[in-house]
């Protein structure tokens, strides 16, 4: 056993040495690393990548996918600049772009990079949904829902897109199809607080105070700071849970 143990060990060890030195396996492997979340050491790896191929366009994606989680936005936007200046129409790549914009509030030019990854691939849904939540900020509401409508014909497994559509008819005052969308969303998201909290609110205004303390309560036992934010709601809720 301990023979066993000592091969896989070193198995994994050459594996690592042959991902440090073959540029198809950092390549491979700090892809990886990415989509598994492990920013840093993607982004190591795929530096190494890049030395030996500084025009490859998805390894300039990727590692610009690993600044942006780490919130280092400017090296994000100059990897992509570059990996846009090889492939102008890389829709993931676009898409991305415009996420940086958005977390940087620079909603114009957010906005443009998720219609050209639209215009790139009109299939692809994320797009539509980022570009509904600029829409969102902007109180563009028709428009926002019009792309949330389209993600999710694109992708009927889009939940995020559900959640977000109910918020938004939460907002311009349609509650019964905010109640649809959030109840789906919340059947198979169970964890969120924002959820129970817009759907509590939409139970709130249709005056179904029972549910709305309940959703509500559920929201403060996964997020305890939400209390100050709706602590008058949260009190009449609880108070008037016996009528309607």
């Amino acid at each position: 056993m301990r023979k066993y143990f000592i091969f896989i060990v070193s198995l994994f060890c050459l594996n690592e040495a042959f991902a440090q030195t073959n540029p198809e396996a950092q390549l491979q492997q700090g892809t990886a690393y990415i989509n598994g979340g492990n920013f840093q050491e993607g982004i190591d790896l795929l530096s190494l990548y890049l030395d030996s191929d500084p025009g490859n366009a998805s390894a300039r994606y990727y590692r610009a996918l690993g600044y942006y989680n780490l919130k280092d936005f400017n090296n994000a936007m100059a990897d992509l600049t570059t990996s846009l200046a090889t492939a102008p129409q890389f829709t993931e790549a676009l898409d991305l772009s415009g996420l940086i914009h958005m977390a940087q509030n620079m909603l114009t030019e957010a906005t443009n990079d998720f219609t050209n990854a639209i215009n790139s691939n009109p299939e692809f849904a994320p797009a539509y949904l980022n570009r509904a939540m600029v829409g969102k900020i902007k109180k563009q509401y028709s428009q926002a829902v019009a792309d949330l409508d389209r993600a999710i014909t694109i992708n009927p497994a889009l939940l995020e897109a559900y959640y977000q559509r109910g918020v938004v008819k939460l907002l311009i005052g349609t509650v019964e199809p905010a109640l649809i969308d959030l109840n789906f969303y919340i059947e198979n998201v169970t964890d969120r607080p924002g959820a129970y909290v817009a759907r509590g609110l939409a139970f709130y205004q249709d005056g179904k105070y029972a549910e709305a303390a309940a959703d509500l309560d559920m929201a403060l036992q996964l997020n305890p700071a939400l209390e100050n934010d709706f602590k008058n709601i949260i009190e009449f809720s609880r108070s008037n849970a016996g009528g309607k």
